[in-house]
C-alpha cells in the first residue's frame, strides 16, 4: 500500500498569528529548527490561512523592510497568505508533486473539515523515501550536475543573491574541484557573525579633507564572507550509492545538500531535498 501522509506528518504544528512580530516567528524557528511556521487565524486557531518560511524573513531583512528591526516587523506583513493544503488520507506521492508544482517546501495537513491537523514538509517525504524506495534509483541517477558555487571569499551578500534565486535554497563552496562547506538560507537567516570576526575581510577607507589635500582619519568596515557563515567539512556521498541510503543520511543528520564525490573526492554533482522529491513523483 502507497505510504500516506498520516503516517509521516509533523502533528505537532508550530504555529503563529498575523500579529505576532518576526522576531517571535524567528526565535520559534531556531529553538525547533524548523523552517517554516504556519500562520493561523486570530479567532479560530485550527483554520490555517498562510504560511510564514525562512524564505519570507530573509525577503523581509534583505528588502523591502531592511530598514526596520526585525522586532517591529509583523508576521502579517510578509507571510504568504491561502496556503495550499493536504488531507492526511493522500499519499506522501501526491504531497510531493504539489510541492514540487507550486515551487513550495511544506504544506499545512487538515481533516476533512479543514482543521489544521499537523504539516508534511520536504524533511518528511524525505524520511518517507529513505523507508520506501530503496532500489529505485543510484545517486547517479537523481543528482543535479549544474549547480552554484562560490568561495570562502566570496561575500555574503553575493551569496545571499544566489541563493535567494535557487530552488533548492543552497550553494556549494568549493576550493578548486574539492568541497570545503555549504551555505544555506538557514545560514544565512539565523547567522550570528561577531563584528569583528576572525576570517571577515576588512575594507579600509581614508576620509580625505580636500582642502587641506591630506588624510584626517581612517576607518575599518568588517564586510562578512561566506566562511563565516558556512557550514563546513559538508558530509559527502559517493555517485554509485542507492539514492534511498543519500535519503537516510539527510534524516539522520539533519541536513538538506549532500554533494556528490568521485574519485580523488572530485565534486561531480549534488543531492538536495528537491531531487529527492523530483524521483519519488517520478514512481
Amino acid at each position: 500500500m502507497a505510504p500516506r501522509i498520516s503516517s509521516y506528518m509533523t502533528s505537532d504544528v508550530k504555529v503563529v498569528t498575523p500579529s505576532d512580530t518576526l522576531a517571535h516567528a524567528r526565535r520559534i524557528m531556531l529553538r525547533h529548527g524548523i523552517g517554516r511556521l504556519v500562520v493561523v487565524d486570530e479567532n479560530e486557531p485550527s483554520r490555517p490561512i498562510g504560511m510564514l518560511t525562512i524564505t519570507d524573513i530573509m525577503d523581509a531583512l534583505l528588502g523591502r523592510l531592511s530598514a526596520r528591526p526585525i522586532d517591529s516587523i509583523l508576521v502579517g506583513e510578509v507571510y504568504t497568505p491561502d496556503p495550499i493544503t493536504i488531507e492526511r488520507t493522500r499519499t506522501v506521492k501526491s504531497a510531493a508533486i504539489l510541492m514540487l508544482r507550486h515551487k513550495i517546501g511544506g504544506l499545512p495537513v487538515v481533516d476533512e473539515k479543514g482543521s489544521l491537523v499537523g504539516i508534511i514538509t520536504r524533511s518528511d517525504l524525505v524520511r518517507a523515501y529513505a523507508d520506501r524506495y530503496h532500489g529505485y534509483y543510484k545517486v547517479a541517477d537523481i543528482m543535479r550536475r549544474d549547480f552554484p558555487t562560490a568561495t570562502k571569499g566570496h561575500s555574503i551578500f553575493h551569496v545571499a543573491k544566489i541563493v535567494m534565486a535557487e530552488p533548492s535554497g543552497k550553494v556549494v563552496v568549493v576550493d578548486g574541484d574539492r568541497v570545503v562547506g555549504v551555505v544555506t538560507k538557514r545560514d544565512l537567516a539565523f547567522a550570528n557573525i561577531p563584528p569583528r570576526g576572525r576570517n571577515a575581510k576588512f575594507y579600509k577607507v581614508k576620509s580625505v579633507d580636500r582642502y587641506r589635500d591630506k588624510v584626517v582619519s581612517l576607518r575599518v568596515y568588517n564586510i562578512p564572507i561566506v566562511e563565516d557563515v558556512m557550514t563546513p567539512d559538508p558530509i559527502t556521498i559517493e555517485p554509485d550509492r542507492d539514492s534511498a541510503d543519500a535519503a537516510a543520511v539527510m534524516v539522520r543528520e539533519g541536513i538538506g545538500i549532500l554533494p556528490v564525490v568521485g574519485e580523488g573526492e572530485k565534486l561531480q554533482g549534488i543531492v538536495t531535498k528537491l531531487e529527492i522529491l523530483e524521483a519519488m513523483a517520478s514512481k
